[in-house]
């Protein structure tokens, strides 16, 4: 599939208390729950969010994740999380995320994802809905 006009989507938010660890910075975990939190706000703004997803039994699911600490992250720092398809073929995709200190990247995950049917229990090709919701 052709993902060269991928669409990138930005997520800004402000690193608050909860997010620290003991030694004042985010905590490891913490950055699986941002990125989430941007790939639901990504899908739900193009119409594919949880209502949906409860009304279609179809949703996205996460089958690997390779993430790179690169630069530490502390208590209120503003930070963007860049969202986008870099590949899609068959039933599985990738998506790279990058949390972005200003211009300086200070973590970028690459998440192996697919649509999962809840009635037929497997992966399935992706809808015309989904491509759109996540920025193909």
């Amino acid at each position: 599939m052709n993902i060269d006009n991928a669409v990138i989507f930005n997520y800004a938010l402000t690193i608050r208390e909860q997010h620290l660890d003991t030694f004042g910075h985010v905590n490891n975990a913490t950055y699986l729950t941002l990125f989430e939190e941007a790939r639901w706000e990504l899908i739900t703004q193009n119409g594919y969010g949880l209502s949906y997803i409860r009304e279609t039994g179809l949703g996205p699911t996460i089958l690997e994740i390779n993430i790179k600490f690169l630069k530490e992250l502390r208590l209120r720092q503003e930070i963007v999380i860049e969202s986008r398809m870099i590949s899609y073929e068959g039933k599985i995709g990738k998506i790279e995320q990058k949390m972005l200190r200003n211009v300086e990247e200070c973590c970028i995950a690459e998440f192996t994802v697919a649509l999962f049917s809840v009635k037929e229990r497997k992966l399935v090709l992706p809808t015309p809905e989904w491509l759109k919701a996540i920025g193909l």
